[in-house]
């Protein structure tokens, strides 16, 4: 199964869900700013697990989230995933 980095980077209006988000991302995330981390290696199966955890703490009404595919060991960004529309991943 292929795998791939993502950065995943969020504006979050309330504190405990910013805090709750953060905390999560910490499990298999490598934090590399404030409200941006990076994820290495992982799967489409992991990336839809990421999501629906994500989907679960936030406020889609309120807050933003984004996840972009690294394309390389050089940080290119390559296409955004969709929260919405998570197969959106290539």
């Amino acid at each position: 199964m292929k795998k791939a980095d993502f950065i995943i980077s969020y504006d979050i209006s309330n504190s405990k869900r910013l805090r709750k988000l953060a905390k999560e991302l910490e499990k298999f995330a490598i934090r590399i700013q404030y409200s941006v981390f990076y994820v290495p290696s992982v799967s489409q199966e992991m990336l839809f697990d990421i999501i629906e955890t994500i989907n679960e703490i936030i406020d889609t009404n309120e807050d933003d989230v984004r996840i972009y595919t690294v394309s390389d060991p050089g940080f290119k960004l390559g296409q955004a995933v969709d929260l919405s529309d998570p197969t959106t991943f290539s």
